[in-house]
């Protein structure tokens, strides 16, 4: 008798230890009528079906969207986000119901969707004028998103990259930027949202060998969250890095850890990415396609162990910034001594500074304008070759930069504006402009396919 209840209580240990090991994180990102490529009936252990994702490609079927879909084992709710719009869904029996009352749109491109205490959240985005950083909860007796007011809100501000933790949310690095001013500033860290103080509160990134802000590019680098890391890839200028870095967040203790063995960014092209656990599921670019449907898997528990620790987050204190700048509390004489001559030097500097911004103005505005007349003009160049794989040195002559002489200046600056045309064009379309298709005879070399309908 007491052999079986041994082997029972042992059972019942093994059990439990077994399940403690379940993933409590699921994520699935798609970009509209783009899941057929993948083999596969369903994502997410079988939660989310061909059928689903063909209901909500019915409902933006004029104008393709991503969805993202969110699983919580503890309530066991699925729910489904199309981005840019504030399109909400519950899926309960392979059928999706909207819980999102209203119909407005933009304003909410690139938001990261969390649950926390059984609530749901988006933070940040990129609207028509600005970026920002606005934190919203949904409320589903009013089916609408309602905004939440926290304490020392970034302006303008949208991160590279956002990650919950148990204390609150990390956005590290990005821009801030509003073409009406205009306006674009680098954010070399970034920000914590606590959310027991309800404030956001400014980040440090101890990192000695190097500056992780100087391995951003525009368009080149993004962050994938999982349950355990914030996994960061960048296309880089930094030879010494093999040109693509791997980087680990890890969410809870804040280190940081660079992996240093073999690295690709086909992670990058894909449609379809899947996170369960630390696992991030996505499709391999083969061939100049995605046709073939193959997964590519990423386990970064495994990349962890082969990495190596090179530094950390630190939270600062919310005024931290503010007392090193304030002037010292025992010389307050000098203060009054000194405030005629103060006076004087801030006319003087609201004069040059008011110069100064007008000069900007005038600079800076004409390039960004200049910079988007002359992807319209590439693009009226490429509807011209739709249908057509070009070669190299066609393809970058309609570019523009054929002239350019160093062969990894050329690289980066065809890379950027490949990034920049893809990214409008599937942000309208749901699909991109340009693919890369290798070049069968020699595979060192490729073949530019311009699109501009979609052929699935």
């Amino acid at each position: 008798m007491l052999k079986r209840i041994l082997i029972f209580l042992l059972s019942i240990l093994f059990s439990l230890t077994v399940h403690a090991k379940d993933p409590e994180f699921y994520r699935l990102r798609i970009a509209g009528n783009k899941w057929g490529i993948l083999k596969r009936d369903s994502f997410i252990e079988g939660r989310v079906t061909q059928s689903i994702l063909s209901q909500l490609d019915s409902i933006y079927k004029d104008n393709p969207l991503s969805y993202e879909f969110i699983y919580s084992p503890k309530t066991q709710s699925l729910k489904a986000f199309a981005h840019c719009s504030f399109d909400f869904y519950t899926i309960r029996d392979k059928q999706i119901f909207k819980d999102y009352k209203f119909a407005n749109r933009g304003y909410t491109c690139g938001s990261l969707l969390f649950e926390r205490n059984n609530n749901y959240h988006i933070l940040g985005g990129l609207g028509l004028w600005n970026s920002h950083s606005d934190l919203m909860k949904f409320d589903s007796l009013k089916g609408s998103w309602e905004f939440q007011f926290i304490d020392n809100q970034p302006i303008d501000y949208f991160p590279l990259g956002m990650y919950q933790n148990s204390k609150g949310i990390i956005a590290l690095f990005g821009n801030y930027k509003n073409p009406r001013i205009p306006k674009i500033e680098k954010e070399t860290a970034g920000y914590f949202v606590d959310f027991a103080k309800k404030t956001w509160t400014p980040l440090k990134i101890e990192v000695d060998e190097f500056e992780i802000s100087d391995l951003i590019e525009p368009n080149l680098s993004l962050f994938y969250e999982t349950q355990d890391y914030s996994f960061f890839v960048s296309k880089t200028e930094k030879a010494a890095f093999g040109w693509i870095v791997w980087i680990l967040f890890e969410k809870e203790t804040g280190k940081i850890y660079l992996f240093e063995g073999t690295k690709d960014d086909q992670i990058f092209i894909s449609p379809v990415h899947e996170i369960i656990g630390n696992k991030i599921n996505y499709v391999e670019y083969i061939n100049g396609d995605f046709l073939s449907g193959e997964e590519v898997q990423i386990d970064l528990d495994k990349v962890k162990e082969n990495s190596r620790e090179i530094g950390k987050i630190v939270v600062l204190e919310p005024n931290a910034l503010t007392k090193k700048s304030s002037p010292s509390s025992f010389l307050p004489w000098l203060g009054l001594a000194l405030l005629p001559l103060v006076f004087w030097m801030g006319i003087q500097l609201q004069k040059r500074t008011d110069k100064k911004r007008n000069l900007s103005l005038e600079k800076d505005l004409p390039q960004e304008n200049v910079q988007e007349e002359k992807e319209e003009e590439i693009m009226d160049h490429l509807l011209a070759h739709n249908g057509e794989k070009l070669s190299t040195e066609t393809f970058d002559q309609l570019l523009g930069i054929n002239e350019i002489s160093n062969f990894d200046s050329k690289r980066i600056k065809r890379s950027r504006l490949i990034k920049s045309i893809n990214k409008q064009y599937e942000e309208k379309n749901g699909f991109p402009l340009i693919t890369r298709i290798k070049n069968q005879e020699d595979k060192r070399f490729v073949f530019y396919k311009i699109t501009f309908k979609n052929e699935n």
